[in-house]
């Protein structure tokens, strides 16, 4: 379904709901993490691209907060759109009340960023509707934030960032300490094929948290702010750690030397190199970080017997889409 048919899903929508023509429309992307899962909220660099998929909001002013989508099945999407009318207005940003009409070509709960592709075009719609404007980077730390606390989600800044920043088949490396990013140009022979395991998580049900503290508690026990920057040296001291500890830094640590390798790789055109260092994440995150699942496990095995460069899972885990090289 082309990313057009959910603009025009999303103003018919509007038309049905409030009785009227939206006055504004914004979208954006979902994004694929080539690779890079759970390091970003370690302090890591990942390297997302953006995906021709896309969130597209139609909105106008109202008289009162109003918000609707053809995600009929799911009301917590609210918690997102809302939080971010939320934040915007706890920022300053004078956002009228608005309504708002949602609909969206990125598939929930598939590793591809719907939550992030929500929030950014809910923010660029009441931007738009409050004649404001954020920088890209003020955007992306804004809905992070909503996603925070107002989706009770811990996530990294990566999804918010690649969302806000990248054009669509574009990748950025994005040092998630920093806050700093790069483009990174993609081999013209490289094809990037994303394939849906049709097992669908929600980050909010709290296996992406218990991850996230389990980063937490490795960093805390080893004394460094961003435990994807621990020194080699002292990788040894992992092994001290319980043992569930241990595993998920040991895919930290290794997982952020892989994108430094990746993105080397890929700037060389290497791309058996890349491919096999897809693979590697892919062992990393089933085995050590436990966000796979069986689905996910046949897509890249499959794909391996057909020939890919590589292949692993994306995003968060417990489901959702793989990434595959050719």
């Amino acid at each position: 379904m082309a990313a057009s048919d959910a603009a025009t899903r999303a103003e018919s929508l509007f038309r049905s709901a409030f009785g009227a023509a939206p006055t504004h429309h914004a979208s954006a992307s979902g994004r694929v993490n080539l690779i890079g899962d759970h390091i970003d909220y370690a302090g890591g660099t990942v390297l997302p691209m953006a995906i021709s998929a896309r969130t597209h909001v139609a909105a106008a002013r109202a008289k009162r907060d109003a918000a609707l989508s053809e995600w009929t099945e799911d009301e917590g999407w609210r918690r997102y759109a809302l939080g971010v009318l939320a934040e915007l207005r706890a920022r300053g940003v004078a956002v009228p009340p608005i309504a708002m009409a949602v609909a969206s070509d990125v598939p929930v709960g598939a590793g591809l960023s719907s939550s992030a592709a929500l929030e950014v075009a809910v923010a660029r719609a009441a931007l738009a509707v409050a004649g404001a404007g954020l920088p890209p980077r003020e955007l992306a730390l804004l809905c992070q934030r909503a996603e925070h606390l107002h989706a009770g989600v811990p996530c990294g800044v990566m999804d918010q960032w690649c969302v806000a920043h990248a054009a669509c088949g574009e990748a950025i490396a994005l040092d998630c300490a920093a806050l700093v990013s790069r483009t990174i140009a993609l081999p013209p022979a490289l094809r990037i094929e994303i394939a849906d395991s049709g097992v669908r998580h929600a980050l909010r049900d709290g296996g992406y948290a218990s991850r996230r503290a389990d980063v937490d508690a490795a960093a805390d026990a080893l004394g460094v702010a961003h435990l994807a920057r621990l020194p080699r040296e002292r990788w040894r001291e992992i092994d001290a750690l319980p043992a569930q500890i241990a595993r998920r830094a040991r895919h930290v640590v290794t997982e952020q030397v892989r994108v430094d390798a990746a993105t080397d790789a890929l700037a060389r055109g290497d791309l058996a190199r890349f491919g096999a260092l897809l693979v590697e994440s892919h062992a990393s995150l089933r085995d050590d970080f436990d966000v796979s699942v069986a689905e996910l496990d046949e897509i890249v095995e499959r794909a391996l017997s057909r020939g890919a460069l590589g292949a692993r899972m994306t995003g968060g885990g417990f489901g959702g889409c793989a990434v595959i090289a050719w």
